[in-house]
């Protein structure tokens, strides 16, 4: 008799929809355990790299479908429209047409997108972050060549690595243009004196000007209004004011924070639907894990695995582990030549010496070198890609890791 088929599918494919993806492939044995990866294109983005477009630099594409190539992952093109997890449904929109894929686990790995919605006017006036789409980086890059002319004004609104980053790559390769940077608190406070001492030196010596403790109401063609009144004229604004998930999750009633993460348990289930998996950014545990979790390529590889590993558990009826998880460090690119880098092990606060210059512009390549190539790895060496166990959570939330009643009560306090 023929084993029962098990369709796993795997929605989003950036880097945890294709960490899930291969290691569910090749760490199940059994023929009978399909998996599928759908995204709505055939380009892996490098998310790390899509600051460079803005210097009319071409980061390397990579095609989806050759990046599963030789694993037992089938790849579907097309945009995720809605989930019915009652009925364990996926709807999709191909080219042509609508398509509904079922499944009996699923992994969702949609990730995050720059947060148009907080204030009025961004996805009017605003260029956005982004690879591709409207107001994109591509079509910014091609704003800024026109602008280098003159001495325009470019104001980047958002203080966080995103905003970092962008202001001084544009700075460094169209150095004619007036950049600034507003941020609604402290610059470079989110990582410490330290790490904010290097990083004002930076804008300093870049003479790009800050505008601290800046809340912006309202993004208009040619100026961005502020909290009280005061506005900033400008000819380009730049949006890098954060990220959110997108609101299929949430649409689909699972349990979701308010930012719009599914809320996992520690083993990476939805809390309201077990047979759906989460990771990557669209992610948050529910409990505490002994470390900040936050939006990062590292997070979402580790939080990727972790899930396959747990779902791999649950189809053979073997015991599944909870979340456990050092960092190692952090990096920012300052233009070209320069960047900051920092240790941040175990529990992500920054520690140690900061590298700066050329040593740092060095390590951080290679940090999004290595972490591009630990997908290429997993295909050929499934169950290859490991992570250190990180500080133990508090006992609550270890007692409440065992009992779906007590995490229940934890939540609901």
């Amino acid at each position: 008799m023929k084993a029962t088929k098990i369709q796993i599918l795997v929605i989003g494919g950036g880097y945890a929809g294709i960490m899930a993806a291969l290691r569910l492939a090749g760490k199940s044995r059994n023929p009978s355990t399909e998996v599928t990866l759908i995204n709505f294109m055939d380009s892996f983005i490098q998310r790390p790299l899509i600051v460079s477009l803005v210097a009319d630099q071409k980061t390397p594409e990579k095609s989806i479908r050759g990046m599963l190539h030789g694993s037992r992952v089938t790849f579907k093109q097309g945009w995720v429209s809605g989930i019915d997890p009652l009925r364990k449904i996926v709807t999709v929109m191909p080219q042509s047409g609508k398509q509904d894929f079922s499944y009996d686990y699923l992994i969702y790995t949609l990730g995050s997108g720059i947060d148009q919605d907080s204030v009025p006017g961004i996805g009017k006036y605003a260029y956005l972050v982004n690879p591709y789409g409207p107001r994109s980086v591509v079509e910014l890059r091609q704003r800024l060549v026109e602008l280098s002319a003159t001495s325009g004004i470019v104001v980047v609104a958002g203080g966080g690595p995103t905003g970092i980053e962008v202001a001084t790559e544009i700075k460094a390769r169209y150095p004619n243009l007036r950049v600034s940077l507003v941020t609604e608190g402290e610059f470079g406070a989110f990582r410490g004196k330290n790490v904010e001492k290097h990083l004002r030196q930076a804008f300093l010596e870049q003479g790009i000007p800050l505008y601290e403790h800046k809340s912006i109401t309202a993004v208009k063609e040619r100026e961005i209004v502020m909290a009280g009144g005061e506005a900033i004229s400008f000819d380009v604004c730049v949006w890098a004011g954060g990220f959110r998930p997108p609101t299929l999750a949430r649409q689909a009633g699972l349990a979701v924070n308010p930012l719009g993460q599914i809320l996992i348990d520690p083993f990476g289930r939805s809390i309201s639907h077990p047979d759906i998996f989460a990771a990557g950014d669209s992610a948050h545990p529910a409990l505490e894990t002994g470390v900040p979790m936050r939006m990062g390529l590292f997070a979402a590889l580790t939080l990727a695995a972790h899930a396959a590993d747990n779902l791999i558990a649950t189809i053979y009826s073997m015991p599944m582990k909870p979340l456990s998880f050092s960092y190692y460090g952090q990096g920012m690119t300052l233009g070209p030549e320069d960047a900051v880098g920092y240790l941040t092990y175990p529990d992500d606060r920054p520690r140690g010496p900061v590298f700066r210059g050329k040593l740092a512009v060095w390590i951080r390549g290679f940090a999004v070198w290595l972490v591009a190539s630990l997908l290429e790895i997993e295909r050929r060496r499934p169950g290859s890609y490991f992570w250190l166990r990180g500080p133990r959570p508090g006992k609550d939330s270890v007692r409440s890791q065992r009992s779906p009643r007590k995490l229940q009560e934890q939540l609901d306090r």
